[in-house]
């Protein structure tokens, strides 16, 4: 068996917080993280999809984890075709473009003069994590709207460029991707690059992608499961949380098993990260697959029961 990392896509979302998976001994953001990272070795950071956090808070999330933890980087929204907020814009770039009246904003709303800048300045904030050894990989995850096309093969080979300092894996949400004709073409790109594909678990709908897999890393790849709620998923504004609002049984998760263990004979690190984040779910499914694996089971001291551990 290769490197296997389990864990969550959060150890801070809302809903996790009010789970009571949390001891009381772990309610403040040191003691979330420590004791997170006491039952899973790898969380992947969301966060950093909505805003550019400060330097200062990479260093305090290397020294609250031990020394072989991994962090895996979701990349900021605008590097990826998403909008954000403009208030979560750092400083600097909001004072630079003179908007003051947007909710929203895109990449291509940026001058072009700041948009290497901004990615310089993301680059700053996560470097700690990957100059100590903490860092697993930086997830570059694309629309739904974004098909594949010539302009999105241009893109890619420019993150391939920007982020070569990184490990990286690229989630694409668009069926298009893996047609054929353009399937062989766009993991070719990944091979040559090093990059990562994502596999992805997720409601079989017309656009969404098939949990095929494919191995186009050498370092390692990464598995992502967003649960199966295709009622909401296929549901126009359906909320984020109710989205993710799925619990995987187990006979849903033994066919993956052995995916991640054939994985696993093949690279050099397989990450299983469970996105299902509503409640106590993820930390549930991370925890069922950690057993079936032949892990050992972290004792919880939150609500055990919940997780169907007692």
């Amino acid at each position: 068996m290769g490197d296997i990392r389990i864990g969550t896509c959060s150890w801070t979302d809302r809903s996790l917080l009010a789970s009571g998976w949390y001891p009381e001994n772990a309610r403040d953001a040191s003691g979330r993280l420590k004791y997170y990272s006491s039952s899973f070795n790898a969380v992947e950071v969301d966060s950093t999809f909505y805003a550019i956090p400060d330097e200062s808070r990479t260093y305090s999330w290397i020294a609250r984890t031990p020394p072989d933890f991994k962090f895996n980087i979701k990349a900021y929204g605008l590097f990826t075709f998403h909008s954000v907020n403009f208030a979560t814009l750092p400083v600097w770039v909001r004072k630079e473009i003179h908007i003051h009246d947007e909710k929203k904003i895109r990449f291509s709303d940026l001058p072009r003069s700041i948009r290497f800048e901004l990615w310089k300045n993301f680059e700053k904030v996560i470097l700690p994590l990957h100059k100590t050894g903490k860092m697993g990989y930086l997830l570059f995850q694309l629309p739904p709207w974004a098909a594949y096309s010539e302009r999105m093969i241009r893109y890619m080979r420019r993150v391939a460029e920007v982020a070569s300092d990184f490990r990286i894996a690229v989630e694409v949400r668009n069926s298009s991707w893996l047609a054929d004709g353009n399937r062989e073409q766009f993991l070719e790109l990944l091979r040559e690059f090093n990059i990562a594909y994502v596999v992805v678990d997720e409601p079989e709908l017309d656009w969404t992608v098939s949990p095929e897999i494919y191995i186009t890393a050498t370092w390692g790849s990464v598995v992502r499961f967003h649960g199966r709620n295709s009622e909401a998923w296929s549901r126009k504004g359906a909320a984020v949380q109710e989205r993710f609002k799925y619990l995987y049984n187990e006979s849903e998760l033994i066919p993956w098993k052995n995916s991640v263990l054939d994985i696993s004979s093949r690279v050099g690190t397989v990450y299983a990260m469970f996105n299902n984040c509503f409640r106590n779910y993820a930390v549930a499914n991370a925890t069922q697959l950690k057993g079936l694996l032949g892990f050992d089971i972290p004792q919880f001291k939150g609500h055990q029961k919940d997780l169907g551990l007692k």
